[in-house]
């Protein structure tokens, strides 16, 4: 097992400044330090480098698992949560009826950026800096950078733009369709795998294993399904990278949302593919109601959500994967290599080897650090779309949480022929005989911060997709 420190090494320095302003000079703006964070220009040896790169591993920690990410966001717009909450910007995300001023969704896309960025500048620190440093910092910081490209074009609708910063000076990116994004995505993991070589070690293998599976998932988003199982061939289903977390650092963002705060719950049967998280049963994604042993078990007695006093929202249905706030989560790991396998042999017309691994799996279940019941095996459904169906249920299963389901149900459409409403919650009732019911999005559109660039084309001081595809 390897574990990704998130509350390591801190770029963060404290400062303290005092303006005196005299008289009637009204005309002299107080000034400040930034009090957050040193400037990358500030980078000027081999040990502020590392801490650099360990900075980026921390907000890409926050911006993945350890807080309220894309992860969550995509679960909400799709079948894996439903919203408890007041606040109107998840309301409108759970109805599928988004606006571009959401300010929660502006916050976890710059959270996208954020170490997309650091990655970048990491590397550079290190090669000015610490040009001795292992093969593995920097191929590391291939996958950050990687890893959030993809994220940006699996969420987001064509035509996100790519801005970089050098010497403290922005240039704006112009935007860019989604399959241009996957293709640096894939650039970026292939500088990765090629930096490292054929070095060995522990955090060698680590990032290896890690590139190629992200790599893998790359494929599947460009449909190039023939690549994938020698992409993963090498990675050992019982490879994983967990994110650390903590009460003190970063907790993490599924049992923060739901099992604390109850702005969130889990889904049940929320749409037409019918993931019924809720009663199926499943020892991957346990879940409790208030009076049920298990969430007597870890303290769980409140029945309503945050949004107590609408009758119209249901009941908390709590999720029992992460139980604390220092519950680590499998970021990235062999599983989720053996499920891309099983999709890309399905697509490739061999059903019979996909559901040799997924009773592979079913048989001897990969809990990374959880123990999960053996599962019945599964029989052949017999037509084409019975076997997609099994593969994506599967796969929401195994994977809930993580951040793969939204982008799936996309490639549903996308790859796969199906409608949105085959696909996403839609009708004119939403949660319990809720008005107004679903709204017709299918995807997260660019946010209103991003008017500032130049070169993302506007309307009405909108930024504007190219389209809405899938």
């Amino acid at each position: 097992m390897h574990k990704l420190i998130s509350n390591g090494a801190r770029l963060a320095a404290v400062a303290a400044g005092a303006v005196f302003v005299s008289g009637c000079q009204i005309d002299k703006l107080v000034q400040a330090t930034d009090p957050d964070i040193i400037g990358v220009e500030l980078v000027t040896s081999p040990t502020a480098a590392n801490a650099l790169r360990v900075g980026t591993l921390g907000r890409f920690n926050a911006n993945t698992t350890g807080g309220e990410s894309m992860f969550l966001y995509g679960g909400l717009f799709g079948d894996e949560f439903g919203t408890g909450d007041t606040f109107t910007q998840r309301v409108e995300t759970d109805q599928r009826a988004l606006t571009p001023q959401n300010g929660n969704i502006t916050t976890a896309y710059r959270g996208l950026h954020l170490p997309r960025i650091g990655a970048i500048q990491t590397r550079e620190a290190l090669a000015q800096y610490a040009p001795l440093a292992p093969a593995w910092n920097y191929s590391e910081m291939f996958f950050v950078e990687a890893y959030m490209v993809n994220l940006l074009a699996e969420y987001f609708c064509n035509g996100q733009p790519i801005s970089s910063i050098a010497d403290g000076v922005e240039t704006y990116g112009d935007p860019q369709p989604n399959a241009a994004l996957f293709t640096l995505a894939l650039a970026k993991v292939d500088s990765g795998l090629t930096r490292l070589g054929s070095t060995t070690g522990t955090n060698e293998t680590r990032v290896r294993n890690s590139l190629n599976i992200l790599r893998a998932r790359i494929l599947l988003n460009q449909g190039n399904f023939g690549a994938v199982a020698a992409t993963v061939a090498a990675v050992p289903t019982t490879f994983t990278w967990n994110q650390e977390h903590s009460l003190t650092a970063r907790t993490p963002g599924v049992w923060s949302l739901i099992n604390n705060q109850r702005r969130y719950l889990v889904a049940n049967n929320e749409g037409p593919l019918q993931m019924n998280f809720g009663t199926a049963n499943d020892p991957r994604v346990p879940t409790c109601s208030v009076g049920q042993a298990a969430c007597t078990a870890v303290g769980l007695t409140t029945s309503r959500p945050f949004d107590s006093g609408n009758t119209a929202v249901p009941n908390m249905l709590y999720q029992l994967i992460w139980t604390t706030d220092a519950s680590s989560v499998s970021l990235i790991n062999g599983l989720q290599a053996r499920l891309y396998e099983a999709e890309a042999l399905n697509r490739t017309g061999n059903f019979a080897g996909a559901l040799a691994i997924l009773n592979s799996l079913r048989a001897t279940p990969p809990g990374y650090g959880r123990t999960i019941a053996a599962m019945t095996p599964l029989a052949d459904p017999g037509t084409e779309a019975g076997r997609r169906d099994m593969i994506f249920r599967e796969k929401g299963f195994w994977l809930f949480g993580t951040g793969h389901r939204y982008p799936d149900m996309r490639r549903m459409m996308r790859q796969y022929g199906m409608t949105a409403n085959q696909v996403f919650p839609n009708g004119n009732t939403w949660q319990i005989n809720r008005a107004p019911g679903y709204g017709n999005d299918i995807v997260f559109r660019t946010p209103t911060a991003e008017t500032f660039n130049p070169r993302v084309p506007q309307v009405n001081g909108e930024a504007q997709c190219i389209d809405l595809n899938p």
